[in-house]
Order: C-alpha cells, then sequence, then structure tokens
C-alpha cells in the first residue's frame, strides 16, 4: 500500500525479512490475502502477485546452491555438438529421413527429460529448509481455501517449485549461474523443450487432452504420450510431500554463505 510500484520493494524487503528470520510468517500472510481473490483451484499462485514475487525472489537468493547441485551436471551436457537438430521442420529432408531424424529427436529429448526428472524427484534432501517451510504454509493455506479439491495443496507448491523455479532455470541457466552466458540457438531450443516437459509433468495431475493439445509441436504430443504412467505422478507427488514437510532434514540445504547486501 505505501509503495506505488510495490514489485520494486520486492526484492529489498525480501533481502531484509531473510536477514530478521521474518519471511515465512511475511510470505503465509500476503499468500493468504492473495488466496482471498483467487476463485478457481486450477489459477492458484499463478499470477504476478506480491506474494508469488516474494517466493520467487527468495527461491533465487535461498535456492541459487540447490539448483547447483541438482542441475548443472545435466545442463552442461546439454548443448554439445549432436547430429540431431531440434527443430520443428527442418527443411529439404524427405519424409522416411525426417521420421528417422525425429525418433532421434524424441530420443535425445526423452533422454534429457528422463535425467533432469529424476534428479529433481530425488532431489529433496538438498531442498533448503526455508523454500520447505514456506512450501509447507503454502499447501496448508491453499488445502484450507479449497477444502473439497484434493489436488490444490500440491498444485499450490507444484506451481512454485517446478513452474517458477526448475523449468525457468533450465530454460534461462545463465540468469541462476548454471552457464556461463546465453546459449546458442540450438542448445536454447533444446532446454525449451525440456523445461516444456519439466513443467507439464511438474503439474500435479495427470496429462490430460487439454494439456497434451497445448503444444505447438504434434511430436511433443506423441512424446508425452510416453509419460502417461503412474509412476511419474506418484513420484512427483512424493516429492512435493517431501519438500513442503517441516520434518527435521540433512544440513545439506544451503551450503553457501547468502548474499543480502550488495552495494
Amino acid at each position: 500500500e505505501v509503495c506505488r510500484d510495490k514489485y520494486d520493494a520486492v526484492l529489498p524487503l525480501v533481502r531484509l525479512l531473510l536477514h530478521h528470520h521474518k519471511l515465512v510468517p511475511f510470505v503465509a500472510a500476503v499468500a493468504e490475502l492473495d488466496l482471498k481473490d483467487t476463485q478457481e483451484a486450477n489459477t492458484i499462485f499463478r499470477g504476478n502477485t506480491l506474494a508469488t514475487r516474494c517466493v520467487d525472489e527468495m527461491m533465487k537468493i535461498v535456492g541459487k546452491h540447490y539448483l547447483k547441485v541438482t542441475l548443472k551436471p545435466v545442463i552442461d551436457e546439454v548443448g554439445y555438438p549432436t547430429e540431431t537438430s531440434f527443430r520443428t521442420q527442418p527443411p529439404g529432408y524427405p519424409e522416411s529421413l525426417m521420421d528417422l531424424l525425429l525418433r532421434a529427436l524424441c530420443d535425445n529429448l526423452r533422454y534429457y527429460v528422463d535425467k533432469v526428472f529424476r534428479e529433481i524427484v530425488q532431489s529433496s534432501i538438498s531442498c533448503p529448509t526455508l523454500m520447505c517451510d514456506v512450501f509447507y504454509s503454502l499447501r496448508h493455506l491453499a488445502a484450507k481455501r479449497f477444502p473439497n479439491d484434493p489436488h490444490v495443496q500440491y498444485s499450490a507448491v507444484s506451481s512454485f517449485v517446478f513452474l517458477r523455479f526448475f523449468a525457468v532455470a533450465v530454460v534461462s541457466p545463465h540468469t541462476f549461474h548454471l552457464r556461463p552466458h546465453h546459449p546458442d540457438a540450438q542448445t536454447s531450443r533444446t532446454l525449451t523443450l525440456i523445461s516444456k516437459a519439466i513443467q507439464t509433468l511438474g503439474s500435479w495431475g495427470s496429462l490430460t487432452k487439454s494439456k497434451l493439445s497445448s503444444f505447438k509441436e504434434t511430436f511433443m504430443c506423441e512424446f508425452f504420450k510416453t509419460f502417461q504412467e503412474e509412476k511419474f505422478t506418484e513420484s512427483v507427488k512424493k516429492f512435493l510431500d517431501d519438500v513442503s514437510s517441516t520434518e527435521s532434514k540433512e544440513p545439506s540445504g544451503v551450503s553457501e554463505p547468502v548474499h543480502l547486501k550488495e552495494g
């Protein structure tokens, strides 16, 4: 209410509250206000509000090392010269060769998606305690706001940890210091497809027809049909349970000092 543009205040506010160990109750308070204006459970924490921006900034600051240990080894693999270019329609190829290229593309993409997905769902022990505490609050606020929707407690967490954290880091690794510079066009295309896949797999619930139809590329719809197995949904559910729990974890969350002040 004080700031004309409240988003200008988000980063210094988050740093200040982090320093005084007051971020979790603040995020819970603004998230509760945010939820009062949320009418549909499937749109929970999808907009750019004060609550979502605060959590975004918190994850960038606190989760930097977590991202590095989870994603950097896989991200470093992406972009080495391969015979298959991730283009939607390579020009001038005969149809038979296109089919071969498409199969190779899907095999290559499947390798990366499997690896990134596996690293993420097995990484809950490394998730910083502060992130877990915030996710715990968001999960219970969401369940309280929509008591008749059993899935909302999971989508409240996945909308941050998958959509706003891991998927964004995959598509823009240079902004999260996972790569030294902006990737070239081919690598960027590959990372975009991997990011789309992680977003879709991280969305709580099955891969419905409506989700599959959201892809512009026909091969992506076919590609995702291979993920319509219960084991993927169960892996996501277990991971979300773990990172939104207040149970004590090993002290492996933040092994580097958090930079709160600059200039």
